[in-house]
């Protein structure tokens, strides 16, 4: 072969029959092959060298052709070398060039058109014969004749290459003369324990590849270097990859996907919409309990427009209904603010359909954050994000459920980048900041933690109608003008622009639509959840009658809230209202009353000896239960933050029921005088006049440059 002599050798891999081969084993009389696809096959040496498939297999570094085993083969790019030269070097080789261009052409500058005084010269006339300008050339020169070949012949094949000095400019390999088993052995030793393991020293890793040396090749067959040329390895054969660092750092790297990184686009308003669940790197402070929480921050942001479109503060331990709000809030306005300047409303958003959403209530006063209707959602697999709730509110509106891949934070990098944003612009500006790793957290965070959850919330909600979507984005930029970014709010107001607004949903009950179900008959004017029993007024029309819902046998749909077990609702199929049906043992003072606290009640009562189903003995063991958390004595830790977060969770429950349409809901009658809810629309017919859109008077689309107006006054 013109490559120079191969040597064969166990390990080796080849082309034979366009398909790579691995050598398992070399004898006297032939090779042993084994393909990619696992077949074997026998071949004499003579007849593999003659096969005309044959040849090197180009991507082994471990294949060499100049007979030493165990050194790679550098193949350095000729133009990288030569920018590497000095000015000094670069003009001494243009010099250089200009001589064999003298050569072959009779000019130096090897153009006929670009003729210097005197040219050309006597003795490289391109009339004469090549070799009597060779041999004159040299004498010139100061090179033997042979010498003058040989370099004009690397010039014609390398070009300036040729003709540098290689040998003061060689590359140098690092891993050069490395046993290629050992490099095999360390990689091996790395993606196959390392990573996984708790961190150890570069002096373990270098007991264990010796282990394993041992049990492939032999004890004493593979030699393994000092521990200084050993590290030495190890650096060059695993950058960046923590070997001996941190152990958290170093999963996160092995986490990385092998390819590079494609950007994920969105061309309009709603196409992707990307929900995740983070902590909020702050404690906050609950003043009833005297005590300190975690909290859970849900974000929905849209990709198209990086806007923030819902979002939800929770203690730790976000639930599925947590994560269906969040979706529920990115298709509704947010309200404004007490003391919030004129500049933060809706109308600044200076949409085109702005005079149409100016008749609803709820956008006359809200605040300027999109209101964007999600056409596909793109969520992990936390259990929060594949429960019922979320399911009903893809369900309820046709929204598409996108599911990433284990593992693989690239799939939502935007949702990932907010919540590194919010940290460096929020949470760490906010007092109970504690840092985003326990390595970062301060001596004593709870003791400087001062503001609950409900402050946390107004300072979020401020903090993205405020800053974030008015802060240009360096990811949004306006097409065809790359140096012009934009912040959220100018990428949506554009996008509504080109592609149009679609309404957001107006039913002021879509809280109770997107509530889990629990399916069951109505008997003694009451129905029964967990043992629970729950009535209303309502219920004495329906009593033990069927349901008009044929696949249910009967049964009737009851809609409760996790967040608050002492009441439940109910949908009248006959007059389309919602009724809330009380938990026949709520007392005022027994809230909150979660999901939670019941499993602890049943528990509590189970290993009392007593019956779960007994209504009384479950309300004395609530009314046990919240006196012991509430007495400050008795009390512990554990138990002080177990109410701080149901008392929040409760909280939460009244805020959404209040923007509800609910009958027989006194309890939050205070609420719903300060929640704005949709506009009714109006009857066929009724007015119609009144509200018709002239779309000539719509603003129309801002555009940049173009030619003026030639009509226009100067």
């Amino acid at each position: 072969m013109t490559a120079g002599a191969v040597r064969l050798r166990r390990g080796a891999r080849v082309w034979l029959d366009d398909v790579v081969q691995t050598v398992t084993g070399v004898t006297d009389g032939g090779v042993r092959l084994r393909s990619e696809t696992g077949s074997w096959t026998v071949i004499g040496v003579g007849d593999l060298l003659a096969d005309p498939s044959f040849r090197l297999y180009e991507d082994d570094d471990e294949q060499r052709t100049d007979g030493e085993p165990g050194r790679r083969r550098l193949r350095p790019d000729a133009a990288a070398m030569l920018d590497g030269l000095s000015d000094k070097q670069q003009e001494e080789l243009l010099r250089a060039q200009e001589h064999f261009l003298e050569l072959t052409t009779g000019y130096r500058s090897g153009d006929p058109d670009d003729v210097l005084p005197g040219e050309p010269r006597p003795g490289y006339d391109p009339d004469l014969p090549l070799t009597q300008r060779v041999h004159h050339k040299a004498d010139e020169l100061g090179y033997s004749r042979a010498q003058m070949w040989r370099r004009l012949q690397r010039w014609r094949e390398q070009g300036l290459w040729g003709l540098v000095d290689q040998r003061s400019l060689r590359p140098s390999d690092p891993l050069a003369g490395v046993d290629p088993r050992l490099i095999d052995a360390i990689l091996a030793q790395h993606y196959a324990a390392e990573e996984d393991d708790s961190t150890g020293s570069l002096n373990r890793l270098r007991r264990r590849v010796e282990r394993r040396l041992a049990d492939v090749h032999g004890p004493g067959v593979a030699k393994v270097p000092s521990q200084t040329s050993f590290n030495r390895y190890v650096s060059l054969l695993l950058p960046g990859r923590y070997t001996t660092g941190a152990a958290t750092t170093r999963a996160s790297v092995a986490n990385r996907p092998d390819a590079h990184y494609r950007p994920i686009i969105a061309g309009r308003p709603g196409e992707l919409v990307m929900i995740d669940t983070s902590w909020l790197d702050v404690r906050a402070y609950d003043p009833d309990t005297d005590t300190v929480v975690s909290v859970d921050l849900t974000i929905a942001i849209d990709v198209c427009t990086r806007s923030l479109l819902g979002w939800r503060l929770v203690p730790k331990g976000t639930k599925g209904v947590d994560a269906g709000m969040v979706i529920a809030d990115s298709m509704l306005p947010e309200p404004m603010r007490p003391g919030w300047p004129e500049s933060l409303r809706h109308k600044m958003l200076r949409l085109p359909c702005e005079p149409l959403l100016s008749l609803d209530e709820r956008f006359a006063a809200a605040a300027a954050r999109p209101v964007i209707f999600p056409e596909t959602i793109v969520i992990d697999h936390g259990k929060a994000f594949t429960s019922q709730a979320v399911k009903n509110v893809c369900r309820r509106y046709g929204i598409t459920i996108q599911d990433a891949r284990k593992y693989r934070p690239v799939d939502k990098p935007q949702v990932e980048a907010a919540f590194k944003t919010i940290r460096t612009q929020l949470s760490e500006h906010i007092a109970g900041y504690k840092g985003n790793h326990v390595v970062h957290r301060g001596r004593d965070v709870d003791a400087v933690a001062r503001w609950t959850i409900v402050e946390l919330e107004e300072f979020f909600a401020e903090y993205v109608v405020a800053v974030y979507q008015r802060r240009h984005h360096k990811g949004l930029v306006l097409p065809g003008f790359p140096e012009i970014n934009l912040s959220p709010n100018d990428a949506y107001r554009l996008a509504v622009h080109r592609c149009g607004y679609i309404a957001a949903p107006r039913d002021a009950n879509l809280f109770l639509e997107l509530l889990p179900i629990h399916w069951t008959g109505i008997t003694n004017h009451r129905v029964q959840k967990d043992y629970l029993h729950y009535s209303a007024p309502v219920l004495r029309s329906h009593n033990g009658a069927p349901s008009p819902y044929l696949h249910a046998k009967g049964k009737w749909p009851i809609r409760y809230d996790p967040r608050d077990v002492t009441q439940t609702y109910f949908h009248d199929p006959y007059t389309g209202g919602w009724h809330t049906l009380r938990w026949s043992h709520a007392l005022r003072g027994l809230e909150p009353f979660t999901d939670v606290t019941l499993r602890q009640v049943k528990r509590e009562m189970r290993e009392r000896g007593r019956d779960p189903r007994d209504q009384e003995a479950v309300l004395d063991a609530l009314l046990d239960l919240q006196n012991r958390t509430d007495a400050a004595e008795a009390s512990t830790a554990r138990d002080r933050r177990a109410r701080a977060r149901d008392a929040e969770r409760a909280r939460a429950a009244a805020r959404d029921r209040a923007r509800t349409e609910l009958i027989d809901s006194a309890a939050d009658a205070p609420l719903k005088d300060s929640v704005l809810r949709a506009v009714p629309s109006l009857p066929e017919g009724e007015d119609e006049g009144k509200f018709a859109i002239d779309f000539d008077a719509l603003p129309s689309y801002e555009v940049w440059g173009g030619r003026p107006d030639e009509d226009a006054p100067a």
